[in-house]
């Protein structure tokens, strides 16, 4: 059976830090020195931003058949719908996975995007 992602969507608070639902790491800006440093914990499948992903997980190439490819192979092949990355991470089916979609205000309209999923 086939379980399309979950997902919650961030449009006031966008800015809140994102932790693993499954086990509390925070899995962006988890260092006070650098809060842009990506820190995923097991459960991360993607971590990405409207213009590309920060991480992706081997379950997540897997899962959407992305294996072996670059970001320039997805955004031809992949991205070109339209949809983007939100769209594309919205196909993820793996059970009970997660996404927090964190969206800044117009004039903006930027998406920043976390999915994770329990570890079978």
């Amino acid at each position: 059976m086939s379980h399309l992602i979950q997902r919650t969507e961030l449009k006031t608070f966008y800015y809140t830090p994102v932790h693993c639902p499954f086990c509390g790491v925070r899995v962006m800006g988890a260092d006070p020195d650098d809060e842009t440093r990506i820190t995923a914990c097991p459960h991360t499948l993607f971590i990405a931003h409207d213009t590309a992903f920060e991480y992706r997980s081997e379950r997540l190439d897997q899962n959407l058949r992305l294996s072996g490819m670059s970001e320039q192979d997805i955004e031809a092949r992949w991205l070109a719908d339209g949809r983007g990355i939100d769209g594309l991470t919205d196909k993820v089916s793996l059970a009970d996975a997660i996404k927090v979609a964190a969206y800044a205000p117009a004039p903006s309209a930027y998406g920043s995007y976390y999915g994770f999923a329990p570890i079978e």
